[in-house]
Parts: structure tokens; sequence; C-alpha cells
């Protein structure tokens, strides 16, 4: 009887020229199941529990392929209602859950959100290296979301240099207990850029995905 083993080797019909090993799909093990069966010795047929076993293989491997394809389906129809909704934003003002954000010249409306009440909250805006170059002046203290409209001038009076900054809440109770805050970033989304895995809105505060979209459609 001939082996499994022998019909799968790249020298067999199956197998196209110069073909390397490679994982089996279901159509490669349907076809070595049938080559076994054909090539099995009437006289000493091969055990029907072992080719029961081979069909509930078959069969589960089927089952996971078309998974596999239904998911890889769901997937391209998320990405292409994606795609539509950020296409909708265009134009639109949109809050997004971020702490990064570019200055290049003008204001940029940050803001923040309490999910407590706090008794005092301090806004500081941090360059990459860590150095807080604004202290801004909080605008609420109940729990809600908040925006201040910075106009780029630092602690020391003058403009800061164009970059990508951070903006730090930082909330304390009146047991000065940390309160859990959310750093938001407010902009005009002015264009979308479509990448292999997400999709990203642009405005004047920088590029940010759509899964960090939190409300859209505001007004200043």
């Amino acid at each position: 009887m001939s082996s499994i083993s022998s019909v799968s080797d790249t020298s067999s019909p199956f197998a196209p020229a110069g073909a390397t090993e490679t994982a089996l799909g279901k159509d490669d093990f349907l076809i070595l199941l049938v080559a076994q069966s054909q090539n099995q010795d009437p006289l000493n047929p091969a055990d029907a529990t072992e080719f029961t076993s081979q069909l509930a293989q078959f069969s589960q491997l089927e089952q996971l392929s078309n998974m596999s394809e239904k998911l890889n389906s769901l997937t391209l129809m998320a990405s292409q209602v994606e795609r539509q909704s950020a296409l909708g934003l265009i134009g639109g003002e949109v809050v997004f859950r971020a702490s990064e954000f570019d200055v290049n010249g003008g204001s940029q409306t940050l803001g923040y959100r309490l999910d407590a009440p706090a008794d005092q909250v301090s806004l500081y805006v941090l360059d990459k290296t860590g150095y807080n170059v604004a202290t801004l002046p909080s605008t609420g203290t109940d729990p809600g979301e908040y925006f201040i409209d910075w106009d780029g001038i630092g602690d020391n009076g003058q403009p800061v240099a164009p970059g990508t900054y951070s903006l730090v809440a930082r909330a304390l109770d009146e047991d000065e207990k940390v309160v859990d805050t959310t750093s938001l970033i407010r902009s005009l989304v002015t264009g979308i850029e479509l990448g292999d895995a997400e999709t990203s809105l642009s405005t004047a505060a920088g590029t940010f995905s759509m899964a960090k979209v939190e409300k859209v459609g505001l007004t200043p």
C-alpha cells in the first residue's frame, strides 16, 4: 500500500515543477485522501477507524477554511464602512481621545474629561523631552468634558516651536486622591489617510486614527 508521504512528495503529479514544501490546504488534503484510497491494497485495506478520523479532519479543515473566508469578508466590509465614515467627517469638527498633538502656528483646542468630581485640575503642555512648556487654566471640576483654546504661547511668553506636544491633565479630589482624566483634542478634519491597517483623519492638530474618534459634529 502506498503511503501518504510518497504521494505528497514534490515529484508527484499533484505538485508543480520546482515546488517547495508548503502548508497543506483543504484541496491538498482531499487529493492526498483520495490518492491513499486509490492506492491501498484491496487485500489489506486501510483501517476504517483511521479513514473515518481522516475524513473528520478534512471536515474540520473545510469548516476552518470557510470561517476564515467569512472573517476576511467581514474585515473587508468593516474597512469599507470605516472609510466611508471617514469621508463623511471631512469639513467637520471632531473630538479625539488623544494626548499628543502637533503645533504649526495658530491655536489648538485642548480638553479633558473627568469621570468623577475633582477639587482641582491642572493642565500641562509638554514637549518631546517631557519639559513643561505651558501651564493652562482648567475650566471645570465636575464630571464631564471641558475645552480651552490654547494660542500656542508658552509660559515664557513666546510662541512654542513647531512640533509634537503632549497634553497632560492631572486632577485631584478634596482628599488629594487622583481622579481619572482623559486628554482630548478637538480639531477640524481636513482630509483622510487610507492605510493598509487603518484609516486616519488629518487635522491641523495632527493625524489621528478613526479608533481615537470620541465625538463628531460638534460646534465650538
